[in-house]
């Protein structure tokens, strides 16, 4: 009998087709289920196959064509259609571009990779701040980055891959995602025993998790909704 750390031969060796279904978006409401080509995996690049993709509140925003992504009058447009959404995934390495062995990853390895592509050559990237980098692009925004609604999706150069066990769900592992983000807020809001939470309206679905995580980092904290 297999167990949850041991790899299938179609693990080791996929299979890769040339096309594969995948949602894509043209603009607010204008979302196609489409046949599309499999991306190759350029230099330093890794292709991995879907095992399930999440929808966060941005997916939500930007279907009903929310201005901080789309754009107005006050604020320029963040998405760059058409593209494929989906940044909360976890996905098995399939195939390895040129040099890309040296992310520390193999095929077969389960993967993740953080939502935010660095440029790594800004400011604040060159001061280990790649999560304020001022060129970022995020994945399921841009059409250089597409998302995990699909069979298929490309993890780029600048991405930041972490492996994942073979032992944790997939339905949860697409939580990690939104849970780093949430951790690393009630980190940065530097939580201790007198810090009281109050979360309105529909803060609760991105920070219900950062109680939670900052309750487990100070476990005397006052946490209120």
């Amino acid at each position: 009998m297999s167990t949850a750390t041991e790899r299938t031969a179609e693990q080791l060796s996929p299979v890769i087709p040339a096309t594969m279904q995948a949602v894509v978006c043209y603009g607010p409401e204008d979302y196609r289920l489409e046949t599309v080509d499999v991306p190759t995996p350029g230099p330093d690049e890794i292709l991995t196959k879907v095992e399930l993709c999440g929808i966060c509140m941005g997916d939500i925003k930007t279907y009903r064509g929310a201005p901080s992504f789309w754009g107005d009058a006050e604020q320029p447009r963040y998405v760059k259609p058409p593209m494929i959404p989906g940044h909360e995934f976890v996905c098995r390495v399939v195939a390895l571009g040129p040099g890309a062995e040296k992310r520390g990853v193999q095929i077969g390895d389960r993967v993740i990779s953080e939502q935010i592509v660095p440029c790594w050559g800004c400011r604040f990237c060159n001061h280990g701040q790649y999560w304020m980098c001022q060129k970022h692009d995020l994945y399921g925004f841009q059409n250089n980055v597409q998302g995990a609604m699909a069979q298929y999706m490309i993890f780029t150069k600048e991405g930041i891959v972490h492996k994942v066990p073979d032992s944790i769900a997939p339905d949860e592992a697409i939580l990690i995602e939104p849970l780093a983000c949430s951790l690393h807020a009630a980190e940065r809001a530097n939580v201790d025993s007198m810090t009281s939470w109050w979360l309105p309206g529909q803060a609760r679905w991105a920070l219900g998790s950062s109680v939670l995580c900052g309750c487990a980092i100070r476990k005397s904290s006052s946490c209120s909704t």
